[in-house]
């Protein structure tokens, strides 16, 4: 016994440690992975600092050619970089420009003219100008406004480079009428000017926008005071595949270790019927031998007259009947028990009174027992009494008062069809580190015993009889159990 125990501890442990190890490797891995990914974050960050200035710089470009190429490479950076930034004008009130944050914002704010943001987006904007003036990192910057307006437009012809001054152009208003303009000749006004001269100016005109050599005439945009606020977003998806991979390994791992325990108790469950079952073989043909010598005794000593001798042979023969009942049991162990119909009050008066001829007379305990009313049930009575007399015994070699007391209480609840038994002592009561483990095989404080008592006991009364056995309290105080059997039909 003290062999399997040994042997189950060992494997536990073994488990426990390849377990553990596994997991701290599997957390160095992770540390490192996240290590690399923090690294990266860092390098991004000094990358989008280079990209933030750009970004700021672009609004101040005159060139509005070189703006737009500008514009277009920042767009592509922040979507790969997630660069997010915005322009706001000098009061902070209004946002010019807002990129990196949502498409649908961008877009908006882009049109000409810009399309009125709603509600949700003007949330969603304040709250990251918020975040970002939170973060500190602001920087005042100019900008074009675009309220350039056309006021006229110069049409003009081909020259020789070597004739230049020669070049025949036209100036007109904004709605192409002629008001200045020069053709083989001097320059022509529009109030000096002749039909004929008018309408080769008009003609010109046509000419030049055939060929497209017109330039509007516009006026000079504004430059405006603003801010400039950036942030970027981290990349926590990268943190997304170490995490579900400790996930899934201690999912797996949990599994594995929940399946080796049950493994391990069915396997000790084999091995403990197993072990019974051959002790009540082997117990089963001395004792019956031995009752049948008590017998032959009694036979030839019974017409003698000393009462004492033939006392002393019933009590043996109670005994040896006694430790008949025993082997019987463990021949019952993994096998499905006969029920017939029972009454618990009886089965535990038989248990009380044979126990009371045979309490230690080294200290005094007391057993008492308050019989309720309760209904007969289908139940194996000799498995009932094993679980009361591992109980009591247990109570007993736990007993460290002077006057030892063990109470036993039985009641019917009608309302829930249940037997409820109360089982009390005034015993040492049960360690706080043992208290999960009473009803494990094994478990033992004592230096003899195989600690299987609690165990069969939560096993006749929970597998065979589908009732519950819990322990409602334990203290230096004493010790209380619950036993609950339903009462599924009565007699």
């Amino acid at each position: 016994m003290f062999s399997i125990k040994k042997q189950t501890s060992a494997a536990v442990r073994f488990l426990v440690t390849y377990f553990l190890l596994g997991v701290l490797i599997l957390l160095l891995a992770f540390f490192y992975y996240t290590r690399q990914v923090l690294k990266l974050n860092q390098d991004l960050e000094a990358q989008v600092e280079s990209l933030a200035s750009l970004a700021a710089e672009i609004p101040e470009l005159s060139d509005s050619g070189l703006q737009s190429r500008l514009n277009q490479i920042v767009k592509q950076s922040t979507q790969v970089g997630r660069l997010s930034f915005v322009i706001t004008d000098a009061e902070e009130q209004k946002v010019v420009i807002a990129k990196g944050i949502d498409p649908e914002i961008e877009r908006k704010l882009q049109a000409e003219p810009p399309i009125r943001l709603n509600s949700e987006e003007l949330l969603l904007i304040e709250s990251t100008v918020e975040r970002m003036r939170r973060k500190g990192i602001r920087r005042s910057i100019r900008y074009l406004v675009e309220d350039r307006e056309i006021y006229g437009y110069l049409y003009h012809g081909v020259s020789d480079s070597a004739a230049i001054e020669q070049i025949p152009f036209v100036f007109t208003d904004a709605n192409n009428k002629p008001k200045k303009w020069q053709r083989w000749g001097g320059l022509v006004t529009s109030a000096s000017s002749s039909e004929d001269q008018l309408s080769q100016a008009k003609m010109l005109v046509r000419s030049a926008t055939a060929q497209n050599h017109v330039i509007p005439l516009q006026t000079t945009p504004n430059w405006q005071k603003g801010y400039f606020y950036y942030e970027k977003k981290p990349y926590y998806g990268l943190m997304v595949m170490p995490v579900v991979l400790v996930t899934v390994f201690l999912t797996f791992s949990l599994v594995g270790f929940i399946s080796y325990r049950r493994i391990k108790t069915y396997e000790q469950s084999a091995i403990w019927t197993g072990l019974a079952k051959e002790t009540a073989h082997q117990l089963g043909t001395p004792i019956s031998s031995l009752i049948g010598w008590v017998d032959f005794i009694i036979d030839r000593e019974g017409n003698k007259s000393d009462p004492l001798l033939g006392r002393t042979y019933k009590n043996m023969q109670k005994d040896l009947n006694r430790l008949q009942q025993i082997a019987r049991r463990f021949s019952k162990i993994g096998s499905l028990p006969q029920k017939e119909w029972v009454d618990v009050n009886w089965v535990v008066s038989e248990v009380v009174t044979y126990f009371r001829a045979r309490l230690p007379k080294s200290k005094e305990v007391n057993l008492n027992v308050d019989y309720g009313g309760l209904p007969q049930i289908k139940a194996n009575s000799e498995l009932l009494q094993w679980v009361f007399e591992n109980l009591i015994r247990n109570s007993i070699d736990a007993m460290d008062k002077t006057v030892g007391q063990i109470n036993l209480r039985l009641a019917y609840d009608s309302t829930k069809r249940l037997i409820n038994i109360l089982y009390s002592d005034n015993g040492k009561g049960i360690g706080r580190k043992d208290r999960r483990k009473i009803f494990n095989p094994g478990m033992t404080t004592k230096n003899h015993g195989w600690g299987l008592g609690l165990t069969l006991a939560k096993r006749i009364i929970e597998e065979y009889h589908n009732g519950r056995i819990r322990l409602l309290h334990t203290s230096t105080s004493g010790t209380t159990f619950e036993i609950q059997i339903p009462v599924s039909q009565s007699k």
